[in-house]
């Protein structure tokens, strides 16, 4: 069957015998938008990680995320869970795998540079993950529904990842700064 085929459906008609052809309803899955009521809750609190005031003078919106960046370690992975939650809720919207692995990386990306001293901090400014997240997440949403054991496996995995990078990049900063203690001391 050609593509032409595909798009349009050919019906008879039973009075003339000649070809009609009508533009057949699009079976596409995104094509029912979810209602923005349903993100309510995730906008919120993305708002109060990513954009919660206004710096007047930069002209730029930050959130509890650059703040809790000032505690080392622990703010960037308070942050971070809170993105697993952004991710998890995609699953229940049937959010394609390749989304949620490019979802995991932003948070990854955010992470990793708010590990770094000073420069995490600034980057925190303007590196809003959990942002980035649920745009994909209103984009790419399909109607609720339950996830297929499949799905299960594959976010257990890349958030799998996630954590065992997090607890990685911990590990080696402690490791680097408990071997700079001994070398002053």
């Amino acid at each position: 069957m050609s593509n032409y085929d595909a798009r349009f459906e050919i019906r008879r008609s039973a009075v003339n015998q000649r070809s009609e052809y009508s533009v057949a309803p699009q079976t596409d899955s995104l094509a029912r938008p979810i209602p923005e009521t349903e993100f309510a809750h995730l906008d919120r609190a993305v708002r109060w990680l990513d954009d919660l005031v206004t710096i007047p003078i930069l002209n730029v919106r930050i959130g509890l995320d650059p703040i809790l960046g000032l505690v080392p370690w622990a703010g960037d992975t308070a942050a971070a869970l809170f993105s697993f939650y952004v991710i998890g809720t995609a699953l229940h919207y049937r959010v394609p795998k390749i989304i949620i692995l490019r979802m995991a990386l932003n948070v990854a990306f955010d992470y990793l540079l708010g590990l770094v001293p000073f420069l995490g901090d600034a980057a925190d400014f303007f590196v809003k993950s959990n942002r980035w997240n649920l745009h994909l997440l209103r984009r790419y949403a399909r109607e609720r529904g339950k996830p297929r054991f499949t799905d299960y496996l594959f976010v257990l995995l890349v958030l799998g990842t996630l954590v065992a990078f997090i607890i990685g990049l911990m590990a080696l900063s402690y490791w680097l700064l408990s071997n700079l203690v001994k070398l002053r001391g």
